[in-house]
């Protein structure tokens, strides 16, 4: 009887009502349903390739594959003032899951209107704040 009673408590005081990693943030954000990733670039050449990492993601982690976003600042904005070859990485985003984001600073520092730029880009003021926001909100974010 001793015995029953022991397990019985051992069983009803080993539950919990949260997992382990509740308060752990870096082991909460690896264990999430759904991941989320911003990648940053300045590098023109780079956002094919971060475009393609998307795609690989989507395909590998089906269901758990959230939102992708390669935010462009720098010199590399001006990729997509050829509005042509800047419709193609758009369209090549948008097939691999992936959305692409332009900082407005840089736009305006090179003299690029939002009108003359292809369609289907997401813009935001300052996209080093925005990739600081968006690692609050639990995104995985990378900067190159």
């Amino acid at each position: 009887m001793r015995i029953l009673i022991l397990l019985v408590s051992f069983m009803l005081l080993g539950q919990t009502a949260q997992p382990i990693y509740a308060n752990n943030p870096i082991e909460h954000n690896i264990n999430h349903k759904v991941n989320n990733y911003i990648i940053t670039t300045g590098v023109p050449g780079y956002v094919p390739v971060m475009i393609m990492a998307s795609a690989e993601l989507m395909a590998e982690e089906g269901e758990n594959f959230g939102k992708f976003e390669v935010v462009v600042y720098g010199e590399a904005v001006k990729q997509f003032a050829d509005k042509e070859a800047g419709q193609k990485l758009v369209d090549m985003a948008k097939a691999s899951g992936a959305t692409i984001v332009l900082c407005d600073f840089a736009l305006t520092h090179f003299g690029i209107s939002r009108e003359s730029l292809p369609e289907g880009l997401k813009f935001v003021k300052n996209a080093f704040t925005y990739n600081l926001k968006k690692q609050k909100e639990g995104f995985f974010v990378l900067g190159v």
